[in-house]
């Protein structure tokens, strides 16, 4: 009797699986929000259909989803954001999508004992100060841009800028080209960035603005191979890494 049982539960587990996989996806039409920051340079990618978009200035994107799928969004501004959408999801036109911004770390208050400074002259900003957990407790509740057991990303992106300043002295806007990103989302699968890469979610799109501004992305836009894409982003990716680490 239990063995009957089990077996009806197993063929409608299965069929319901079966379902969901043929049930094809439709465009789904979303918009991305922030209530303090104006929504650019984000993309999303649908894990599962291994796509991905440029979200538009205004927040607004459409992408070809559907239910139980997983969409990954990532942005220079914005903490990365994963939705396993629902059916209520997938109902929703537009699908709202809020986005937390990236914080800034605050300059500590340093007091010694001739005057109090809040930190504002280079002197006081670059010397060393030994914390203990009493003297320098950490909000749990304020992001200030530090992943756990990972890479500060406000200040990766501050050494990314600084690195394409460096080589683009004339140039001033490093992030609205989006050329070398739509392909790139468009031609190479999500898990490359991941697998092979090994790029968390937040990085993505900051690696892809590193890889814009290399007059070599230019010359490989025009070729048809994916292969040669690939190979010219593990080689950006081998220097974007020494940024990381620096």
């Amino acid at each position: 009797m239990m063995n009957t049982k089990f077996k009806i539960l197993f063929l409608i587990f299965f069929f319901q699986f079966c379902f969901s996989q043929n049930n094809p996806r439709k465009t789904l039409q979303g918009q991305v929000v922030n209530d303090s920051v104006k929504v650019e340079n984000v993309i999303v990618f649908n894990v599962n259909s291994k796509t991905g978009k440029v979200v538009n200035s205004d927040g607004s994107f459409e992408i070809a989803a559907r239910i139980k799928d997983t969409l990954i969004f990532s942005s220079l501004s914005f903490r990365s954001l994963k939705i396993v959408l629902t059916e209520k999801q997938m109902a929703e036109s537009p699908l709202i999508v809020k986005l937390e911004v990236f914080y800034h770390e605050l300059k500590e208050v340093v007091i010694d004992n001739k005057n109090l400074s809040f930190g504002n002259t280079q002197k006081i900003v670059d010397k060393q100060y030994v914390a203990d957990e009493k003297s320098h407790l950490k909000n749990d509740f304020v992001y200030d841009g530090s992943i756990t057991n990972g890479v500060n990303f406000v200040r990766l992106y501050k050494d990314v800028i600084k690195l394409l300043k460096k080589k683009n002295p004339k140039k001033s806007d490093f992030t609205t080209e989006v050329n070398f990103t739509e392909v790139a989302m468009k031609r190479i699968k999500y898990s490359f960035y991941t697998n092979t890469l090994l790029l968390k979610d937040e990085e993505i799109k900051l690696f892809l603005v590193f890889c814009e501004n290399d007059s070599k992305s230019k010359t490989v836009l025009k070729t048809k191979s994916d292969f040669e894409l690939m190979d010219f982003m593990i080689t950006k990716n081998k220097e974007f890494k020494a940024v990381k680490s620096h």
